[in-house]
């Protein structure tokens, strides 16, 4: 399996790989991109309404920050389960206690709940 597995020239996994994702990870890997995702829209939305470039609000630049940690914690779980279900909750416990809005409560829940699961299926 390892033979026919595709990388790009950067280095990073294919679509095919991506696909292949354990059940136990699409938590961790949803929490994650929904948390920067919904950052970077939040200040493209706010840039919009202001037309012009604004200052970010923390809480847009946490949610990019630990939804990226969170996308790093699913990196690291696909090589080591428990190292990458550590720094999955790590970011989801930022999410739920630093920045405290509703879309962090959900994110954040979101990379909690797939480092529990992945940590209780892998044992």
């Amino acid at each position: 399996m390892e033979a026919t597995r595709v990388r790009s020239e950067a280095g990073f996994a294919s679509w095919r790989e991506l696909a292949r994702t354990p059940t136990q990870l699409v938590p961790t890997l949803l929490g994650g991109a929904l948390a920067v995702l919904v950052g970077v829209l939040s200040y493209i939305f706010a840039m919009v309404d202001a037309s012009a470039i604004v200052a970010a609000s923390p809480e847009q630049v946490y949610m990019v920050i630990f939804g990226i940690i969170g996308l790093i914690g699913y990196g690291v779980a696909k090589q080591n389960v428990q190292n990458g279900s550590i720094v999955a909750a790590v970011a989801g416990l930022a999410l739920l206690a630093i920045v405290g809005s509703t879309v962090a409560l959900l994110t954040g829940f979101l990379l909690l709940a797939g480092a529990v699961w992945s940590l209780s299926s892998g044992r």
